[in-house]
């Protein structure tokens, strides 16, 4: 499951992991988009609720090219995500839903460097609601009763655009699949030509790979949820 703040951001963090364990492995994924993408534009004349129709289209766009299973969309006006209990909620909800094994997100931790707030936001709550959430009956319990889903326990995640990378996966071969998904987000890729866009794509993908000896890589810190072995009817017992 890739937990993702806004449109494209998938595609720029793992684009190339996706589509390389969804051809290789036939991995099952499943984009969770948190907002609606309708403030990307510095057009004034371009108005948010047209824009956000576009921005859902190009990010089904994006992911059917990639393979990706299924893309849900929470629909929050950027700039409007908060670490609060709808919003985990609704995260908890997805990953009792398809029952994911690992969760990608990007990093909400930084020291050198800043990043957009929904980014933070989208990256803190992804990781409580795994860790702290999704596998116990007692929390959102009205999910169990009332729509019928089961706790679930996801054994980790990888965060991207992290300031600490710690595991690399080998995209070579895959910078075109990355580059292709994300030109197919139109309204915010006009400033590079595709062919520009590779090239950039190579760049970063060449720095991340020279840590783990490779020559395209996606870099990632990882983080283990080591919850044991508890069983969650055990709390009913």
């Amino acid at each position: 499951m890739v937990v993702t703040p806004h449109p494209d951001d998938a595609e720029g963090g793992c684009g190339g992991t996706m589509a390389k364990w969804i051809a290789e492995a036939g991995t099952e994924v499943v984009v969770v988009m948190c907002t609606n993408g309708d403030k990307g534009t510095s057009d004034r004349e371009m108005a948010p609720k047209r824009l956000a129709k576009i921005r859902e289209k190009e990010q089904r766009d994006a992911s059917a090219y990639l393979g990706v299973k299924d893309v849900v969309f929470f629909a929050h006006p950027d700039g409007t995500l908060n670490d609060d209990l709808q919003f985990r909620g609704e995260v908890v909800r997805q990953i009792r839903r398809f029952k994911p094994e690992l969760v990608f997100c990007i990093d909400p931790f930084r020291v050198a460097s800043h990043t957009h707030r929904d980014h933070r936001m989208s990256g803190q709550v992804a990781l409580d609601a795994a860790y702290t959430y999704a596998w116990s009956p007692l929390y959102f319990p009205e999910q169990i009763t009332e729509e019928g889903l089961e706790p679930h326990q996801v054994s980790e995640a990888f965060l991207w655009g992290t300031e600490a990378a710690d595991v690399y996966v080998n995209v070579e071969g895959y910078l075109e699949a990355k580059s292709t998904s994300l030109s197919l987000h139109v309204s915010q890729m006009r400033q590079r030509t595709p062919a520009d866009r590779l090239e950039r794509i190579e760049r970063g993908c060449a720095r991340q790979g020279e840590a783990a000896g490779l020559a395209y890589a996606e870099g990632f810190r990882r983080v283990r949820f080591d919850l044991g072995t508890l069983d969650w009817r055990l709390l009913n017992a």
